[in-house]
């Protein structure tokens, strides 16, 4: 996957724009488990003139009734521009790593949200499903803050 959207990013005209970072706050669905994250948003490349291919790298602590643990994921999502609209929906594919109790299991990620643009803040809502060894269900929001 990162390979992927390295060739991407190599291969397509990229947007001149600062990246981003920022937080999150979620809960899992189907476990009632508590994540608390951080985020790192890159813009890769314009795909059209209305959609732009980002690199989303994420870590979050998850509390569980059982185990605690450390989710790391890596997410490209395709990011949709709406004319005149203040919302960004989101929608791609991605990997993750759990680690739980010593034990690290590898994830398929599809992820699909929306940003609301307010200028420097952009908070999101984002619902994750996680594939491969179980199927977990993720709603995340947060806020993704600028950095010039």
């Amino acid at each position: 996957m990162v390979c992927l959207g390295a060739l991407a990013g190599g291969l397509l005209p990229a947007r001149a724009q600062a990246w981003e970072a920022g937080a999150h706050l979620g809960v899992g669905l189907d476990s009632g488990s508590i994540h608390l994250g951080g985020d790192l948003l890159f813009p890769i490349a314009d795909v059209s003139p209305s959609v732009r291919l980002d690199v989303w790298p994420s870590a979050a602590f998850v509390i569980n009734d059982g185990p605690d643990g450390v989710l790391l994921a890596a997410d490209f999502p395709f990011e949709f521009q709406i004319a005149q609209s203040i919302v960004s929906p989101f929608v791609g594919p991605g990997i993750a790593i759990g680690i739980f109790d010593g034990d690290a299991r590898v994830k398929l990620d599809i992820i699909g949200g929306l940003f609301i643009d307010t200028g420097t803040v952009r908070p999101f809502a984002e619902l994750a499903l996680r594939f491969i060894d179980g199927t977990y269900v993720d709603l995340l929001i947060g806020a993704m803050f600028a950095i010039p």
